[in-house]
């Protein structure tokens, strides 16, 4: 110990214990009779007080004498900023003092460490931190996947905009396939696809590659579908049949139809004139005139989305509606080029007599004109005549009025570009005239 007797430790180390010990009247007591002990022993103390300035100031409770001493120890303080530390420390101070440490004065004590409080302080600014670069991060990948979205859109758009000019330059050229040298294999597969367009004969399936996208072209002349303005009753009920509208509805469609395109006012037995109050709260009347598009479906009465485009029945429990939109057209003189028509528009097709083609009938027409190799896109196929369609796939030689195998006059391009999952797709209608491919119908939608 540096202080060996009592007295040098000083006056504020028992102030310190007063102010802890309030109640401990016993120590009190015995501090109270070692100063004054003190006193006796040293009888000149109070001369100190030039020296010592702050005495007499700092304890109440003792004599002046010694009170004239504190300064002492107040120097003594100052002299030795590890005072406190180094008492703490002492053997004797244990001994005597087992809490020394724990409930002395601020002045006395040990400061706590505070190491823990940085450490919370610095968790938090680094959460703060991870939080602002995580929520940077978060939008940066957003705007990146936006930005990557439209980058991709765009190449699909033009990628499907480039089939359909390669389409156009097949039917440009389809008006004169052996311009192509049949030596270069490249050019041969064109030159092939150019003469199936001559006879009349779909392309479908064709990739065009434009950069990292690509295009699928399917070209099909639109006498593969049934001209909705053609069509008579029987032809009707085939066709709704096939796009599983319920047999109830028919008439009421087919008449509604009629009475639309008719050039009168007379009503059929189930149809709608401009005096039908549908079309007096729809506030329109009837065309009275053959259809421009076959969206103007729609504007009939009954004809609903469903049904047009297929979609959920009426009756829960019942099938949904296939719709018939994609089995029609506005365009051609109304016979079916059998060389392109799908199965679901030759089931519509009916004799005179009523009698309608069947099945096995229509899957022998899909057969054979995919020539004997039973390969799309190849030279041997298509009919080269009604008759050789009749005559190989068996069907009632009273249809031959109805059929057709190389018309073209109006051709529908569907091109869908590609590019990383992103698609869009262009359908078109040209009319194709010797060496000249106007458009006269345009579409272009985002698909995905």
């Amino acid at each position: 110990m540096i202080f060996p007797t009592p007295w040098k430790i000083g006056a504020r180390f028992f102030h310190a214990v007063e102010k802890i010990f309030p109640h401990c009247g016993k120590i009190r007591v015995a501090a109270r009779k070692l100063f004054h002990a003190v006193e006796k022993t040293f009888p000149h103390c109070g001369k100190m007080t030039p020296i010592f300035p702050r005495n007499g100031k700092t304890f109440g409770d003792f004599s002046t004498q010694w009170k004239n001493f504190c300064g002492f120890f107040h120097t003594m303080e100052k002299l030795w900023a590890d005072y406190s530390t180094l008492w703490k420390n002492s053997g004797r101070c244990t001994q005597t003092f087992p809490h020394c440490g724990k409930n002395f004065s601020t002045l006395w004590k040990t400061p706590a460490p505070r190491q823990g409080a940085a450490l919370v302080v610095a968790l938090w600014t680094v959460l703060l931190l991870s939080l602002l670069v995580g929520t940077m991060a978060y939008e940066m990948h957003v705007e990146a996947g936006i930005t990557s979205f439209a980058r991709k859109r765009l190449k699909a758009q033009y990628a499907a905009r480039g089939g359909v000019e390669y389409a156009k330059f097949l039917l440009a050229k389809s008006f004169a396939p052996s311009a192509f040298e049949e030596a270069d294999e490249e050019k041969e597969a064109f030159r092939i696809l150019a003469k199936n367009l001559s006879r009349g004969i779909g392309v479908s399936g064709v990739e065009v590659a434009a950069g990292n996208a690509r295009a699928l072209v399917d070209i099909q002349p639109e006498a593969g579908r049934r001209n909705v303005n053609k069509l008579e009753d029987d032809d009707w009920e085939e066709l709704l049949d096939q796009a599983g509208v319920p047999e109830e509805k028919w008439p009421d469609l087919i008449d509604c139809f009629m009475d639309w395109t008719d050039p009168g006012d007379e009503h059929r037995l189930n149809g709608a004139e401009e005096d039908d109050p549908y079309y007096k709260e729809k506030g329109y009347a009837p065309k009275n005139a053959p259809l421009d598009t076959v969206d103007e479906l729609l504007l009939i009465k009954g004809f609903t989305p469903e049904i047009v485009y297929g979609g959920p029945p009426p009756d829960p429990k019942s099938p949904p509606l296939r719709g018939i939109a994609h089995l029609l057209t506005t365009f051609g003189d109304g016979k079916v080029n059998v060389n392109t028509a799908s199965r679901e528009v030759l089931l519509t097709l009916t004799a005179g007599n009523g009698k309608m083609m069947d099945d096995w009938v229509v899957a022998d027409l899909l057969k054979y004109r995919l020539g004997d190799d039973g390969i799309p896109n190849t030279k041997d196929d298509g009919f080269e005549s009604v008759q050789e369609a009749i005559s190989k796939s068996g069907m009632d030689p009273a249809l031959a009025d109805k059929l057709s195998v190389s018309d073209r006059q109006f051709v529908r391009v569907i091109s869908i570009g590609e590019d990383h999952g992103v698609q869009s797709g262009v359908w078109a209608i040209f009319e194709v005239g010797n060496n000249k491919v106007t458009p006269i119908y345009w579409r272009e939608e985002l698909m995905q």
